[in-house]
């Protein structure tokens, strides 16, 4: 009896993990939708960023600025590894031609969605590791992100048309919010 109760708890065990990974999976990849959409995200609390740096949305964020800075580098990693909380969602996307990307700033922040060959440091140095904890290893900016980059506000929609190919995109602010756009013919 004891077998056939351990089998029976490993099978509910397994079942789960697999429906979990299938959520996840399906969470990741979003294959051509009618409509292709990317939200460029983040959670910061509006009480704590300096100089007006995150705006009060309906739903405001609960990320202080000090938690943000702490998150900013690992011990496990010698490069910026930014907070989680800042993203693009999805971080894939496949598409087929002849749509437009609609991209969306859902944060409260400022963010770019800026096409990159490939993927590297942005425009702001303390954001790429310059000044960092002693052994970090700056990010090096790409080519692609000025110094003074076109900033989506809050709540600001565009729409990009693409070619087909793959396409990297990240923000020239927070270089670890980043994007890949499989435009398919």
């Amino acid at each position: 009896m004891r077998t056939v109760r351990m089998m029976a708890y490993a099978l509910t065990l397994l079942v789960f993990v697999w429906g979990v990974g299938a959520i996840v999976v399906r969470a990741q990849v979003n294959k051509d939708p009618i409509i292709p959409r990317i939200a460029l995200v983040d959670n910061c609390d509006p009480n704590t960023f300096p100089n007006g740096l995150c705006v009060v949305l309906p739903r405001p964020g609960d990320t202080t600025f000090a938690e943000f800075m702490a998150l900013l580098f690992s011990p496990l990693s010698p490069t910026v590894v930014g907070h989680p909380a800042w993203n693009f969602e999805p971080s894939y996307l496949n598409v087929r031609e002849g749509r437009r990307l609609n991209v969306t700033n859902r944060g409260g922040e400022g963010h770019t969605f800026t096409e990159v060959a490939v993927f590297g440091g942005g425009s702001i140095p303390g954001l790429n590791g310059v000044g960092g904890p002693p052994g970090t290893v700056p990010l090096v900016p790409v080519p692609e992100c000025p110094a003074n980059p076109a900033v989506l506000g809050p709540g600001v929609t565009v729409a990009i048309p693409l070619s087909p190919g793959l396409h990297n995109f990240q923000c020239c602010i927070h270089p670890w919010m980043r994007a890949v756009v499989d435009v398919e013919d």
